[in-house]
């Protein structure tokens, strides 16, 4: 049986989002939970393949950080 705290961390969430904006390609991080989430506007990029890779290295790094901005209330 899992306990508590393993349920807890499986509720939570890292996401990457790519959009283009006036021709350029924009990094959003989203982070979360299944009650509320913070969505943030990284950079612009001028190929959507930069803006790929960094939102693959935001992502791996917002996951091993655990950045979760809810844990402080």
């Amino acid at each position: 049986m899992p306990d508590e705290r393993e349920k807890i961390i499986e509720e939570k969430f890292v996401r990457t989002e790519i959009i283009e904006e006036r021709g350029q390609w924009v990094v959003y991080l989203e982070v979360g939970d299944s009650e509320r989430s913070v969505r943030h506007r990284i950079n612009a990029y001028y190929k959507k393949s930069l803006a790929e890779i960094a939102a693959k290295w935001i992502k791996r790094t917002a996951e091993k950080e655990q950045v979760f901005p809810f844990d402080r209330d």
